[in-house]
């Protein structure tokens, strides 16, 4: 049985998935937004700073006594054993670029004696009015409708997704994406969260990302495995904070890992 603290959590997340997007949205594709540069290199906008402050405010209102993880609010403590993490615009990249492919991405994390597990998240594509939510144990959703992963079982009828084949050769990994590439039937780059999202509705079969954050994946993760799929670092664990990650319907997991293993430098 689902605790219902983790139904209430699952509705938090949506509505603040959707406060941040709404937050964002006015801003998307105006010809004067300012982009500034973190000391990583990453881009970051007035867009992701009011998304942020939008989700918080939700997630504050709802559960006071949680700690938090924002990528541009950073860490507070709390005394609840529940711990939400958020990215406000997963894909400012594509954001700042007027391409709609960028997410807002809410996870509510809890203590468990095996350790933190992602127990409810809420994914928006907010440009493309997509918004996906699960809950540990009850399935995945995009837009109230359950969703399921493809029956694809060989790479070469599979959509494969990536960021970009550079962030492959940077780390040691430009073998495998041209396997994979070469192996895949089809292969689409922009991905980010919604790459993620194409695995966990179907319209994918693999997702590698060779450079992330803990913010990055801890709500893709539910999705895609409520969904039937699988999640990994590229060593094979579960873990959301490898920095890392392979996405994918489950029946390609294995075969990709082995890829994975055997083109690494």
């Amino acid at each position: 049985m689902i605790p219902p603290i983790h139904h209430q959590a699952r509705a938090v997340a949506l509505h603040a998935a959707r406060a941040g997007g709404q937050a964002a949205l006015p801003m998307f594709r105006r010809t004067d937004l300012q982009v500034e540069w973190k000391s990583d290199e990453s881009p970051v906008t007035v867009a992701d700073r009011a998304a942020e402050h939008a989700i918080k405010a939700v997630v504050r209102s709802a559960f006071p006594d949680d700690a938090w993880l924002g990528e541009e609010t950073g860490e507070e403590g709390g005394g609840s054993g529940r711990r939400w993490i958020v990215d406000p615009i997963d894909g400012t990249r594509n954001f700042v670029r007027g391409v709609p492919l960028w997410a807002t991405l809410v996870a509510c994390e809890e203590e468990t004696p095996t350790g933190p597990r992602v127990v409810a998240a809420a994914v928006g594509i907010p440009a493309l009015d997509e918004w996906y939510d699960a809950v540990l144990g009850g399935g995945a959703r995009c837009n109230g409708t359950s969703i399921r992963v493809s029956a694809i079982d060989r790479l070469d009828r599979a959509l494969f997704c990536y960021e970009t084949p550079a962030w492959f050769r940077n780390h040691g990994l430009g073998a495998v994406w041209e396997d994979l590439v070469g192996g895949s039937a089809l292969q689409r780059g922009l991905c980010d969260a919604y790459g993620h999202m194409l695995v966990a509705s179907g319209r994918a079969e693999v997702v590698v990302e060779p450079h992330l954050s803990v913010w990055d994946v801890a709500a893709t993760s539910l999705v895609v495995t409520e969904a039937g799929g699988r999640f990994s670092d590229l060593d094979g664990s579960p873990s959301i904070r490898s920095q890392n990650a392979v996405v994918t319907n489950g029946l390609l997991h294995d075969d990709t890992l082995r890829r994975i293993r055997a083109g690494r430098t």
